[in-house]
């Protein structure tokens, strides 16, 4: 199933990203990078998503949902980086979509305690996120933390470890980024990098491989 669904997941992606190009750059005011938002950008970036989502992807009621989570994190890597922006108008129709999605995942495979574990760990996952925000001087907004529920219900589905692997190794993530850019002089000390792209990468990250850095790190 994985080989097909990811064909499938890159081919349906990577085209609904491109079609969205005109839709997304419109939610952007004012684009620092306006060519990131671009048919062709967005369209390998689909069908990277879209392939990770297939070769993710558990089963086939999961799989709208995996779409949601792939879609989004095109159109939101791209907005981040092109103007460090989270739009709104992209990131709630994505909760909610997925919610949405997973619901009717949880009613066909009758997993509703699974349902609900997803929806309180990405609330508690917020409202970490939203704490940090409040007291980390402008280290990261509000769009950030509106990410971290969709990523933190979307691991919370998958079970905790991952959900805790993505959430705090999106720090860990965007540190060697944040030097990168320093030393290859394309941001200055005091610059502000876009901190979703290190969320969105470190879910996924952690999608793959949440529990076996967990036990590496515990040492079992």
């Amino acid at each position: 199933m994985s080989a097909v669904a990811a064909i499938t997941g890159a081919v349906s992606i990577g085209i609904a990203a491109a079609a969205l190009t005109s839709f997304t750059r419109a939610r952007l005011a004012e684009p620092l990078h306006p060519r990131v938002v671009s048919v062709g950008v967005l369209a390998v970036l689909g069908m990277v998503f879209g392939a990770l989502a297939g070769l993710r992807l558990d089963t086939w009621p999961e799989a709208l949902a995996y779409a949601v989570v792939a879609l989004a994190s095109t159109l939101l890597v791209a907005t981040d980086l092109a103007a460090h922006e989270i739009p709104h108008r992209i990131m709630w129709p994505s909760v909610l979509a997925l919610i949405v999605s997973l619901a009717l995942a949880a009613g066909i495979e009758q997993s509703w305690g699974r349902f609900g574990g997803a929806l309180l760990t990405g609330l508690v996952i917020a409202v970490v996120y939203f704490v940090i925000a409040w007291f980390g001087k402008g280290q990261f907004g509000v769009g950030d933390v509106s990410l971290s529920l969709l990523y933190g219900i979307f691991l919370g589905w998958l079970g905790l470890p991952y959900a805790l692997v993505g959430a705090f190794g999106a720090f860990l993530v965007h540190v060697p980024v944040s030097i990168g850019l320093l030393v290859a002089r394309r941001a200055g000390r005091k610059a502000e990098l876009p901190f979703g792209p290190s969320l969105i990468v470190a879910c996924w990250l952690a999608a793959f491989f949440g529990p076996a850095l967990v036990v590496a790190l515990i040492g079992r």
